[in-house]
């Protein structure tokens, strides 16, 4: 078993993207570069993660998750199952990387023997009542928008270069999106996320990173929502990164099965 370092649900958070005519050439190349590192380490694989929700008054409830991933004909696809608790157990979601940075959504209901897909404007809601949004996990508004570079800035002790990103998809919940890239490892140490109204309603923090193999990947993170006063925090545990995974299995008609 081997350690990989990173949410499942967020193999895709920095997908290649089509730079805007009005990019900043800087700002888009640190974006591509991150993507880059970020897709090299996840060929394949298959690991455990813990998400744990705390609700402003306290209350919490934890998931665990299967995810199972594979880059097949250099597209990235991952399929998670919940395995606890109970009430949640057999759920499960697929990501597919299709052309041009975009990604399919299938999400399965065993309770309903339901399959149905996510897009347009569903991708906004929370992802199983988490702080997470469809959305958020294949982090399309990171790849929809018009880059510019702030400056460099510190961040966690580490420097980093500060990149805005206005998002131009109507449908998209955000307006922009901010991160602070570590100008070392190339990963996201901190995103925060705007509404249409331009407020400030989410910060996505990294408490650890893995590095392995000259890759560095997000082993511990959290997002937290402002307007709820919720934290969504995210763990993932030892994973099996040379496990053969067949293409069959990343099949939409594949789940619950």
């Amino acid at each position: 078993m081997k350690r990989l370092g990173i949410f499942p649900l967020l193999l895709l958070i920095l997908l290649p993207a089509h730079a805007h005519a009005t990019d900043d050439p800087g700002a888009r190349k640190l974006l591509d570069d991150a993507a880059q590192k970020n897709a090299a380490g996840f060929q394949t694989g298959q690991s455990k993660t813990r998400i744990t929700l705390k609700l402003s008054n306290g209350k919490e409830k934890t998931w665990v998750t299967l995810a199972r991933s594979a880059r097949i004909a250099g597209k990235l696809k991952t399929r998670v199952t919940f395995l606890d608790p109970a009430e949640d157990r057999g759920v499960e979601l697929l990501l597919l990387e299709e052309s041009k940075g975009k990604v399919a959504q299938y999400l399965w209901m065993p309770k309903t023997h339901r399959l149905r897909p996510v897009g347009g404007s569903q991708k906004n809601a929370p992802f199983m009542g988490t702080d997470f949004s469809f959305g958020d996990l294949e982090s399309h508004a990171l790849q929809t928008g018009e880059a510019r570079k702030l400056g460099n800035e510190p961040m966690q002790g580490a420097a980093c270069a500060h990149v805005s990103i206005q998002v131009t998809d109507p449908d998209e919940l955000y307006s922009k999106v901010d991160l602070w890239i570590d100008d070392k490892l190339g990963v996201p140490r901190k995103i925060d996320y705007f509404d249409k109204q331009n407020k400030h309603i989410k910060t996505l923090s990294v408490d650890e990173i893995s590095q392995d193999g000259g890759h560095a990947t997000l082993k511990r993170f959290h997002m937290q929502n402002l307007e709820r006063g919720s934290v969504t925090s995210v763990e993932t545990t030892e994973m099996d990164s040379k496990i053969a995974l067949p293409d069959a299995i990343f099949q939409p008609d594949a789940l619950g099965k």
